[in-house]
């Protein structure tokens, strides 16, 4: 059976919609930013203390041992897509669905300060969705809105995979 691999920016949902959808499915979840961390042993910060392309190679490796997963729930990391590679293993035997939240509502649940990529603040939010938004679009096999319950993108993505069955 085919992975659900979900996308789309940090702080949109799908590390949440991801555990709600594995309990919902009675499926395995695997979060490739906790399987990055367990498997190197670093947290994602001090990658990126590195520098982010150490970060992203890594990613890289651990998206396509994923890849080759079957029945999984998959949780991305919101720069998943910045390397095709990452979304050709994902894609090789998964559904891509990529949860859209707008930035505001984004701003008024995340951490800042958590994130290495908003050091500088939340109008870099804006800016990675400006960049990242189209490249969303062009990979997904769905787009689905996060503008109300989690609960309710859970039923839509089931609906979504009973309906693809």
């Amino acid at each position: 059976m085919e992975n659900i691999v979900l996308i789309g920016m940090m702080g949109c949902g799908k590390t949440t919609i991801s555990n709600l959808l594995s309990k919902e499915l009675s499926r395995p979840l695997i979060d490739i930013d906790e399987y990055l961390v367990d498997k190197y042993d670093m947290t994602i910060p001090e990658m990126f203390d590195i520098s982010e392309d150490y970060f992203r190679e890594r990613e890289t490796i651990c998206c396509q041992e994923v890849g080759l997963l079957e029945n999984y729930i998959i949780s991305t990391g919101g720069g998943v897509i910045k390397n095709p590679k990452n979304i050709e293993a994902l894609q090789r035997n998964g559904i891509i669905i990529y949860i859209d939240r707008p930035v505001e509502l984004i701003l008024s649940d995340v951490e800042i300060a958590a994130r290495p990529l908003l050091k500088d603040g939340p109008d870099k939010l804006y800016q990675l969705y400006k960049e990242r938004h189209q490249r969303y679009l062009d990979v997904c096999n769905y787009h689905i809105q996060n503008t109300s319950s989690l609960e309710d993108v859970v039923e839509k993505i089931i609906k979504i995979i009973k309906e693809n069955k």
